[in-house]
């Protein structure tokens, strides 16, 4: 008789930095019911895997999850699995920091059910083949991996079951595969369907395993999920099928199948991930002609043949396709070095353990940059993701007070007190960096692109006043057209009580989402120096659809290194110029802009004045358009966040920062500078369909310069920065 052992399991996450309503939602309509399910049904084994983050929730607000969970452990019917306690993508972080993060859920683990696991899940299931070497020294025994990591090894399917041997350097880890064809069966086919494929994958050789561990939220908290998988009882259905084919269909845990049987073989998987992440990692031209390769070969002979040789690209590439994510991975990383700098140094004294309270300051210090490594806030598919403002919020909150911490354990005792300017290359694109760093606030500052600010970090509030996104073009926002052209907007919804896997939605939020479909040339950073085309309306500059007359946004300024050295936040300031070109009317005119970025006298007071210097170098005279662009991220929007007027001052508060940003212009040449200040609004793909969402608020000053040959038009602004 053909046999299949069957691993079933979940893994159950929310992203650091999420509300509480979303994870008692979770709770109640995905976590609580199928825990409460599985245990109506004692014979069938699973495992389970749950983020720090949730583990942390379930203690405070749901202890009774955590005791169902350690009941279901004992009596043999569930293995619980460890991981990155805040769920990291593993890969991309220090390898110091990837076994500190697993042995904190795997203590966890230990303290709360006294089990020392052996599994590990792996985040998105992102892989690259450095990882066992780590793996191993954290105490991990084996992990799962996607279907297409196996399937671009070349195994078939039949190939594609139990599990097998990798190893790094001589460190071995054992990997087991998660099917694909399940993740997509498990609960929108019909339980026949499923059971039906199971038996054709069973075989003869009692060995033989697949695999379906996949997001814990498709049962209830995926739109329609809940009404299907519980009050249609698909589930309860499923669970009961599996039981009745107990004679040839064996539930399971990957521990307790690895004690039973052997590996398949050994075997040397590429980078990879699930093939979903492969298509949203690339950038939009190729992900759409990607898309369209998938389906041209859905209806190809060969498709299926050819497919396993498809590949899309690899999680990392997010870095290039988002800055604002190479931003915060390349803050993580900074973060991190001080922190293992500091720790190092401890060592080195033979300090460490010595000091209680030192140690304790420690601990939280790292506690707070694991926090930050939080994966979610880092890509974009079709989770809102790197889209969501108050993710990227909490990872940079998490990261700056990680930083203040280290900063302060490693100034004690001394006058200076995180005062500096350093130049170095901050995110890894061969040009160099401007990093201040004062008691209040950190500011950088990349000539490369523009003289721009690109990161503010506000010391005591743990907040990036420049957690902006720009606005993109992505590759679902030709399906969203496609939808929207075909008057389909008005049936948004229409599929409620239909379960749908959350790759084949198309649902909108709100209507007339493509009037907000307006895309950005440059990365809303702050002090980005714009020569705009006279017939420049403030409604087709809010739409970034209007005339750029010069070539000083994207271009490099130079900073003298001798004022750079004698720089510091009490007497100094940071100065960049550029000689660039102005095209008005029929010619080029030669421009220089200069500008100073100067500190408060008090460390202690954030903010910045800001004076500029535009000179006309040519031999005739220029009528101009200048504005310096600036942007704030702020929590939520506001009606400040609209203006057109001619005004000297624009103020916004901040009631969850806790934050007031003041611009205030002081310019004796011209009393009357234009103000122009909108909302950055984008439109994104997440779980629920498509929305609109608030990622920042663009203010711009502007100026008429009419400016003589030789002449400089001098114009000055403060931004003051207060806590409330």
């Amino acid at each position: 008789m053909k046999k299949i052992n069957f691993i079933f399991g979940i893994h159950n996450h929310q992203p650091v930095g999420n509300f509480k309503e979303v994870l008692d939602k979770g709770y109640e309509l995905a976590y609580a019911p199928f825990i409460d399910l599985m245990a109506k049904h004692p014979k069938i084994k699973w495992s389970l895997h749950c983020s720090g983050i949730l583990w942390d929730y379930f203690r405070e607000y749901r202890p009774e999850y955590i005791d169902k969970a350690r009941a279901m452990h004992v009596r043999g019917q569930v293995e619980l699995i460890s991981g990155g306690y805040y769920e990291p993508i593993m890969p991309v972080l220090p390898d110091r920091d990837k076994i500190g993060q697993v042995k904190k859920m795997s203590e966890y683990l230990k303290t709360e059910f006294g089990v020392k696991p052996s599994g590990m899940w792996l985040a998105e299931r992102i892989w690259e083949p450095h990882l066992p070497k780590a793996l191993s020294a954290a105490g991990i025994k084996y992990t799962l991996v996607d279907d297409y990591h196996f399937l671009s090894s070349g195994l078939s399917e039949q190939e594609r079951t139990g599990y097998y041997l990798t190893e790094e350097q001589g460190y071995s880890l054992k990997i087991f595969t998660i099917n694909q064809m399940l993740r997509y069966y498990i609960p929108f086919r019909t339980v026949e369907d499923t059971i039906d494929y199971f038996r054709k994958l069973a075989t003869e050789h009692e060995g033989t395993a697949v695999v379906m561990v996949d997001d814990g939220e498709k049962f209830g908290m995926w739109p329609h999920t809940h009404k299907h998988v519980y009050t249609d009882g698909w589930l309860e259905r499923f669970l009961k099928a599996v039981e009745d084919n107990s004679d040839w269909i064996t539930t399971t845990t990957p521990a307790e199948f690895i004690d039973k049987y052997p590996p398949k073989g050994a075997i040397y998987i590429p980078t990879a991930s699930y093939f979903e992440m492969s298509e949203w990692s690339l950038p939009r031209v190729p992900q759409e002609e990607l898309e369209d390769v998938i389906r041209e070969l859905d209806h190809a002979p060969s498709g299926e043949k050819i497919k396993k040789f498809v590949r899309g690209g690899m999680w990392r590439s997010f870095f290039t396709k988002y800055a604002e994510s190479n931003n915060m991975h390349k803050k993580m990383l900074y973060v991190s070095e001080k922190i293992n700098n500091f720790r190092s140094q401890l060592n080195a004294k033979g300090e460490t353990g010595k000091n209680e309270e030192l140690s304790l300051r420690l601990a939280k210090a790292l506690d707070l940059l694991y926090e930050g490594q939080c994966n979610c806030a880092y890509w974009h598919g079709v989770f809102g993701g790197l889209y969501l403002p108050h993710l990227r919020s909490a990872v940079y909150s998490k990261l700056i007070l990680a930083e203040k911490e280290i900063d302060e354990l490693a100034c004690a005792g001394k006058n200076l007190f995180r005062e500096k300017v350093t130049l170095f290359d901050f995110d890894k694109d061969g040009n160099d960096e401007i990093i201040i760093e004062t008691q209040s606030q950190n500011i950088y500052v990349s000539p490369r692109n523009g003289g721009s600010i690109f990161e503010w970090d506000i010391i005591q509030a743990g907040a990036n006043l420049l957690n902006t996104l720009t606005r993109r073009q992505e590759a679902y926002h030709r399906r969203l057209k496609e939808f929207l052209a075909k008057g389909l907007e008005k049936n948004a919804g229409s599929a409620a009580g239909k379960a749908e896997s959350i790759h084949d939605l198309v649902e909108v939020k709100e209507g007339h989402l493509d009037r907000y479909l307006n895309y950005d040339w440059y990365r809303k950073a702050s002090l980005l120096d714009h020569f705009i085309h006279p017939e420049t309306t403030y409604e087709s500059f809010c739409k970034c659809q209007y005339g750029e007359q010069g070539d000083f946004v994207l271009e490099k300024y130079d900073y003298p290194q001798g004022a750079l050295r004698a720089s510091d936040p009490a007497n100094g300031a940071v100065k960049l110029s550029r000689n660039g070109n102005v095209w008005s009317g029929s010619r080029r005119f030669k421009v220089k802009v200069e500008k100073e970025i100067k500190l408060p006298a008090d460390p202690k007071t954030p903010g910045v004045s800001v004076t500029y210097q535009v000179t006309n170098t040519d031999n005739e005279k220029a009528l101009l358009h200048f504005g310096p662009e600036l942007n704030f991220a702020f929590l939520g929007g506001a009606p400040e966040d609209s203006m057109n007027s001619v005004a000297a001052q624009w103020e916004r508060r901040d009631e969850t920062l806790k934050i007031k940003v003041t611009v205030k212009i002081e310019d004796p040449q011209a009393p009357n500078a234009g103000l122009w200040v909108f909302p950055v609004e984008t439109v994104s793909l997440s779980e629920a369909g498509f929305e609109r969402t608030y990622q920042g608020t663009t203010v711009m000053p502007w100026w008429k310069l009419d400016l003589a040959p030789g002449e400089t038009r001098k114009i000055n602004f403060k931004v003051a920065i207060e806590r409330f």
